[in-house]
This record gives C-alpha cells, sequence and structure tokens, in this order.
C-alpha cells in the first residue's frame, strides 16, 4: 500500500468512489518513473492478487466533510473523492475490456502503471501494422499505436462539428497510411481509397499515391445504369411517380430494341385515347393529333383536316380514319392491335431496361402519361409535373455533362473505376446534393456488385475498397427516405454486407442527427471531435452502445483537434490530441481583419 493514492469506499457496477486522504502525496517514483496523478482520464489500479487487476479511469473529482468521529461536537476534515468507471481487467498479463467481477470497499488504488498502459491500449504482436494519429490527453509523453486491420476492417465515423478538427483527423490517417510506404512487405498503392472531397480539402497528397479527378470532367456510360440508380437519379415520389417511372424506363428500353417501334406505340395510343369516353373531346382531339401528325398514315391530311375541333367526323371520315390508323399500327408492330397490351406487358417482364439516350426516357414518361390519361386519370400530369421537370433538367444539364458521350470524360470516370493509386480523390464541391447522392450510390453499386461476383466465383477478395464520404450528413441521410425508400437503399447495403465482400465506408459528419440511422448504426468504429448539439449527441448515445453517459457529456467540452476513440479497433475507449499541425488547416475560416488589412478587394464579375 505504501504508493497507494487512496481507497476503495463505495463500489456500484458502472462506478467506484475512492475516497483519497491527502491529494498531496498523489505523486510519486516507482521503479525509477514518476507517477503523477492527472486527474479526469487518469487510469487507476486496483489489485485483486498478483496475477489480476482491476482497471478503472477516472471521471469526476470532489472535496467532502467529515467528522473524526460520532460525536456532534467532533470536528470535520476535509476529504477528496474520486469517481472512476470500469474499464477492464489484466489476468496474468493480458488484458481483457469489461469487468465481470468489482473490487471490494477498503482496496487499495494506484496509478496504473506504464507498462499495464501499454499492455492496455497497444496491440501484443510486434508483427501488427500500426500508425498512431496522437498523444494520450492525460499523458503526453504517451502514443497509442492503432491496428491498421482493426480500423480499416469496420465501417467508421467521424463525428463533430464545425472546427472541431475532422478534415485533419482524416489527412492524419491517410498520411500515416502513405507512411506504411516504406514497408517492402506492403504495396501502398493498393489500398484504394475512394474520397468525395466536398471542400477541396484533400488534395495536397503526393502525385504518385494520389489520383485528383474533377468530378466536371467525368461522364457516365448512361447504359451502366440500373434501375436503382434512376431512381436515385431522378428522386421520384413513392405514390404516383415512382410507378410511372419504371414505366416509363421499360418503354424506353424497349424502343432500344428492333421488338417495339416509336411509331407502333404512337398509333397504338392514338386509337387508345380515341376509344376512351373518359377524355374531354377537345384535349383527346389536340393528343392524338399531336400522336400521329408524323406518321406515315394513309389519308393522314384529310384525316386531320376531317377531324373536327367537336371531336367527331363527316360522313364516314371517322370509320375510315380508325381502319388506316390500324392498318398502319398492325404493319408497323406486326401485331393486331387487340394482343398489343399484352405483348407489351410480357416485353416489360423480360427487359433490363437499359437505357442509351436520355430523349428516349421522356419519350417513355410521355407515353406512360398518355396511357393513364386513356384510363380516365386526368390529374397524372399535375401530380408527374416534379418528374418530369426533373427529366427535363437531366436533359438539358446531363447531355452535356454528367451523361457525355465525350471520349476524355469517359476515361476519366475509368480511372475512378481503377483506382489505381492509394487515393483517389473526387473534387465535388461544384456538384449539387442529389448528384453526389447520386453519383456515391453508382460508384458503391459498380465496386459492390463486382466485389460480390468474384467472391461467388469462388475466389477470395484480392482488393478492398474504402469510401471516404465527406459532409455525409448532405446526401446520406433519413431526409432522403421521405422522398422514396429506394434512395438510401445502396449506403445501406453496404452498411450491412460491404464488409464480407471488402467493401467499407469512413462516414465524416458535423451533424449525426441527419445521418442515415442505419448506416450509422452499422459503425463499428468511431472517432468523435467536438459536438454540442444536443439532438446529435442523442443520436450518438442511441448509436454506440459502449459509450458512457460521461464519454457523451465529455464530447461538448473537448478542444479543437482532441477525439474520444470508441469502437472495436480501441482496446478501450482513449482521449487523444490529433497531431495534425504539420499538416495545415485546410478548412481554417478566413479572418475578416485580415482580408481588410490585405486591402486587395477583387471586382465581381457580372
Amino acid at each position: 500500500m505504501k504508493n497507494s493514492i487512496g481507497v476503495v469506499s463505495k463500489v456500484f457496477f458502472n462506478k467506484i468512489v475512492i475516497e483519497v486522504p491527502d491529494t498531496n502525496k498523489t505523486s510519486y517514483n516507482y521503479k525509477g518513473d514518476l507517477y503523477t496523478f492527472n486527474g479526469i482520464n487518469s487510469y487507476l489500479t486496483i489489485n485483486k492478487s498478483h496475477t489480476e487487476k482491476y482497471i478503472y479511469q477516472v471521471i469526476s473529482l470532489y472535496e467532502q466533510e467529515k467528522p473524526f468521529n460520532l460525536e456532534e461536537i467532533s470536528k470535520f476534515s476535509g476529504k477528496a473523492y474520486v469517481e472512476a468507471i470500469p474499464i477492464g481487467e489484466i489476468y496474468k498479463g493480458s488484458f481483457e475490456y469489461g469487468l465481470s467481477k468489482f473490487p471490494i470497499i477498503g482496496s487499495g488504488v494506484f496509478l496504473t502503471s506504464y507498462d499495464d498502459i501499454n499492455n492496455i491500449l497497444s496491440k501484443k504482436s510486434n508483427e501488427e501494422v500500426t500508425i498512431s494519429l496522437g498523444t494520450l490527453a492525460n499523458q503526453n509523453n504517451y502514443i497509442p499505436k492503432l491496428s491498421v486491420n482493426d480500423l480499416l476492417s469496420h465501417h467508421m465515423s467521424i463525428l463533430g462539428n464545425t472546427g472541431s478538427g475532422k478534415s485533419t483527423t482524416i489527412r492524419k490517417i491517410f498520411n500515416e497510411l502513405l507512411e506504411l510506404k516504406n514497408r517492402e512487405d506492403l504495396h501502398v498503392n493498393d489500398m484504394n481509397f475512394l474520397i468525395f472531397d466536398v471542400h477541396d480539402e484533400y488534395d495536397n497528397f503526393p502525385n504518385s499515391y494520389m489520383e485528383l479527378i474533377n468530378m466536371n470532367e467525368i461522364s457516365i456510360p448512361l447504359e451502366t445504369l440500373t434501375i436503382d440508380d434512376w431512381i436515385t437519379l431522378v428522386q421520384p415520389s413513392s405514390a404516383v411517380q415512382l410507378p410511372v417511372l419504371l414505366s416509363g424506363l421499360n418503354l424506353a428500353s424497349l424502343l432500344n430494341t428492333d421488338k417495339v417501334s416509336i411509331k407502333s406505340l404512337k398509333s397504338f395510343y392514338a386509337i387508345e385515347m380515341y376509344h376512351s369516353v373518359q377524355t374531354e373531346v377537345v384535349g383527346k382531339r389536340t393528343k392524338i393529333i399531336n400522336l400521329i401528325k408524323d406518321l406515315d398514315i394513309r389519308n393522314i391530311n384529310n384525316h386531320i383536316k376531317n377531324y373536327t375541333s367537336f371531336g367527331n367526323f363527316k360522313g364516314n371520315g371517322e370509320e375510315e380514319f380508325l381502319d388506316d390508323l390500324k392498318l398502319f399500327f398492325e404493319e408497323e408492330s406486326e401485331c393486331e392491335y387487340k394482343n398489343f397490351s399484352k405483348k407489351l406487358e410480357k416485353l416489360a417482364e423480360q427487359d433490363t431496361c437499359v437505357i442509351k439516350n436520355l430523349k428516349d426516357l421522356k419519350i417513355g414518361i410521355e407515353l406512360v402519361l398518355l396511357s393513364e390519361e386513356v384510363k380516365g386519370n386526368s390529374q397524372i400530369r399535375s401530380y408527374c409535373s416534379t418528374l418530369m421537370t426533373r427529366i427535363d433538367s437531366l436533359l438539358a444539364v446531363y447531355s452535356k455533362g454528367l451523361f457525355d458521350s465525350d471520349q476524355k470524360k469517359l476515361s476519366n470516370f475509368k480511372k475512378i473505376l481503377e483506382m489505381s493509386k492509394a487515393l483517389t480523390v473526387l473534387k465535388c464541391s461544384s456538384i449539387e446534393d442529389d448528384d453526389l447522392l447520386f453519383i456515391a450510390s453508382y460508384l458503391l453499386r459498380v465496386t459492390f456488385i463486382n466485389q460480390k461476383k468474384h467472391k461467388q466465383q469462388g475466389n477470395n477478395v484480392k482488393s478492398i475498397y474504402h469510401f471516404v464520404f465527406d459532409e455525409a450528413h448532405k446526401y446520406i441521410n433519413d431526409y432522403s427516405k421521405m422522398v422514396n425508400n429506394s434512395t438510401n437503399k445502396m449506403f445501406e447495403q453496404i452498411a450491412k454486407e460491404g464488409r464480407k465482400f471488402g467493401v467499407f465506408m469512413v462516414i465524416a459528419s458535423q451533424r449525426p442527427s441527419e445521418l442515415s440511422k442505419t448506416v450509422l448504426s452499422q459503425c463499428n468504429n468511431f472517432i468523435l471531435h467536438r459536438i454540442r448539439n444536443d439532438i446529435d449527441t442523442d443520436q450518438i448515445r442511441r448509436s454506440i452502445p459502449y459509450i458512457t453517459e460521461s464519454q457523451i457529456m465529455r464530447l461538448s467540452y473537448l478542444r479543437s483537434g482532441s477525439v474520444l476513440l470508441v469502437g472495436e479497433a480501441y482496446s478501450v475507449p482513449m482521449e487523444l490530441m490529433i497531431d495534425g499541425h504539420k499538416l495545415g488547416e485546410v478548412s481554417k475560416t478566413q479572418l475578416p481583419t485580415d482580408i481588410w488589412a490585405a486591402g486587395k478587394k477583387e471586382p465581381y464579375n457580372y
């Protein structure tokens, strides 16, 4: 008991209270090393036997008066008390997280030795590949080593408010990983990190290990998109717009084959429209004429001329019009009019929805809307107005952008899929959130399917991929589910299944409360910076089962650059000071007085 700083006075399953008789005697020399009690976060040891020790961590300190004896007139003395939470147990030199047994009242309490701290925080194997992020918050002379395998074989979240140091932490992780280039047994460019750089913060790594790609200079082959990709891209509402989009995709895809032609579809819907008794006659006439005016129907001009604005024909004009229209349809479709609907249904079931032209998609949706109007759904166009606006936007913006046929852009896109260097950085600062959601989901899907095929063929996974989503709350959020349940589908599938196929996610966000709950719940490693919003801390409380209330409270008071590490990769939760000063402060806010002092105002270009 010579070096004991106090004794256990109360024991609970989630904490102990230690009575410290003299706060001036909490420093001592043991085996040539100086030990000093540093208050909160300090590690404490309680010896049960020569081979078994309990490890606790300090969470609070306070002082309380205590009488010398039970007499009423007795003098009082001040006593210091320490509260500590259980961390784990050292048994025969091996540390295990968590306690199944607890100390008894009166047990002596000691500062944890450096050998035991090393045992707790470091890996046992000398062959383990490790990196270091910074120093232990309450012991500046100790730098924990983190296992690369434990850190990067799980999904990870890096969370914290603006200015708390998230981007510095991410750059520190990459910098440490690139330092492994000096090891002869590792090929750094096989790391395969794909970084969605929303604020241009990760483009200063050596070119020999980084592929920098501007997202405005890539093009995705349109025919590679799946139904889920289209849903993510178009963002239809579930009730009405989603079925219309799916049917439109089917029709547009069929137009790219020799099974159905646009002429046969237009003539078919013209006949259907004419027989509809639920459609207003003047509007019906306008739609029918717009469908057939460019078709090579016999006597087309006369038919249009005889089709009055009242919706009827002169003389035998109606019979001749329908005969010529049906004749044209059956010659074009090689199918009887009465059997065409069933033919379309069968073709739609067999189709894989391959779209080669955005214009075909618009035509397909227009025909679907016509079909609904034939059935009497007169409100369908108003319900789908936002859908059509989105399609028009795709035509106007994406035809010469994301879905351009430019070979250089397609080549840049191929570089993303190849990931030939350790870091592939996608500059996304000019990309809208909805587009970023689509691109991220698309690349995840392509990578996941490729890895899954390789595994299903009986081969071991030879490559692993880490997708780093910066400002993830913008596009991997629960609000997306209000639009469509399929929007977050790929992210949630990777969160649940990606690990066994070598596809991992690193989620960086300043708003944990807005992230997809499913994705966040599947993360096993957390690097937590300062978080002060109650809604965000509440979400962390629900998402991380092994974080304590005192640690959650501590998050609000962390300094910039300080982090709390919690998860599978860390033997115990630990607070670190990230060693990132050499990496600069890329996201530091420019001070107004620095701008004013420079006196170099730039003219605004209208």
